[in-house]
């Protein structure tokens, strides 16, 4: 999966660091928060769906950020100028702490108002948006720019 461009360059990718600890204790934290409510209350549809409802964005974010991370670091723990930057688009949290409020304002507006208004997908599109723009912005660095 190793990726080619911005170009060469050789940058440690290592889970070794207090940023990804705390990225899968925060999703960690949402699964033990699930596991107590599904024990205390099994029986709750409003309760779960309430967890849905307020974690559902966030879960989605976790997971795909920890997943991209770590298949990063495993599959090129020495990676190239784009590995790098994808690696710290995530690791840093810059964009996480954008783009996870973003879209459960998103989603909630269009959950509450039964569809009505639709913010769901433009939220997620500023989301990709800020996620490319922090990429290019530690790929420009990657390339000496």
């Amino acid at each position: 999966m190793s990726l080619a461009a911005p170009g060469p360059g050789a940058a440690s990718l290592s889970l070794s660091t207090p940023s990804f600890y705390i990225l899968v204790a925060t999703l960690g934290l949402f699964v033990v928060m699930l596991i107590v409510l599904r024990t205390h209350y099994p029986n709750r549809k409003r309760g779960f769906e309430g967890y849905v409802d307020a974690a559902g964005v966030s879960l989605a974010f976790l997971v795909f950020s920890v997943a991209l991370v770590v298949v990063l670091a495993v599959d090129d723990p020495t990676g190239n100028g784009t590995s790098w930057a994808l690696f710290e688009t995530v690791i840093n949290g810059y964009w996480l702490a954008f783009a996870i409020p973003i879209v459960t304002v998103g989603s909630s507006v269009q959950a509450r108002s039964r569809g009505a208004i639709r913010w769901m997908i433009p939220s997620v599109g500023v989301a990709v948006l800020m996620f490319f723009a922090i990429f290019a912005y530690y790929a420009a660095m990657a390339a000496g720019a």
